[in-house]
């Protein structure tokens, strides 16, 4: 077995607990009253918002690890995901930095073990590949962020129409 398959299959082996905790840390960015519900609620058709985010989250890890079973699929899941944290209410930093919350998981329950068996090349391997996804997803933020713009300036400019219409027929 090389490194990489070797790197890939000890990410298999830690991947539901480093899943578990980074959802638990991403959920916890929403406010409270909706952090349960998403938390909750695996159903994609009751709760398709903690759907996207589990989806993004898992397919970046599969990504990172060396899993990576579809370029495709991981751009349309990390696609889901921006689009909503674009819609909502935070920052860039705190829509986006979500996804370097990933690090410190890494660190704790891979690094060590890449140490102990020589995969720190692999290691190092996996968090640069991670800081790739990671540019993906703000540059599908920021595109995201310009679409949300433009149909509030499109949605203004139907409304100020409106307003103008309503008063030329008041002035006749």
């Amino acid at each position: 077995m090389n490194k990489n398959d070797a790197f890939t299959v000890l990410c298999r082996t830690e991947q539901e607990q480093i899943l578990a905790k980074w959802n638990a840390a991403v959920f916890a960015t929403y406010p409270l009253d909706t952090t349960g519900f998403a938390r909750t609620r695996e159903d994609r058709f009751r709760n398709p918002g903690g759907y996207a985010v589990r989806l993004a989250l898992e397919e970046t890890y599969k990504a990172v690890s060396g899993q990576l079973s579809s370029e495709k699929l991981l751009r349309d899941s990390l696609a889901m995901f921006v689009k909503l944290r674009a819609v909502q209410n935070f920052t860039p930093v705190q829509a986006m930095g979500v996804m370097y919350l990933l690090k410190p998981l890494l660190r704790e329950r891979i690094l060590p073990a890449c140490l102990q068996h020589g995969l720190l090349d692999a290691y190092l391997e996996a968090e640069s590949r991670l800081d790739t996804a990671a540019l993906l997803a703000c540059d599908m933020y920021v595109a995201s962020k310009i679409q949300v713009f433009e149909e509030r300036i499109g949605e203004v400019k139907r409304q100020h129409a409106q307003i103008v219409r309503w008063a030329q027929k008041k002035e006749e």
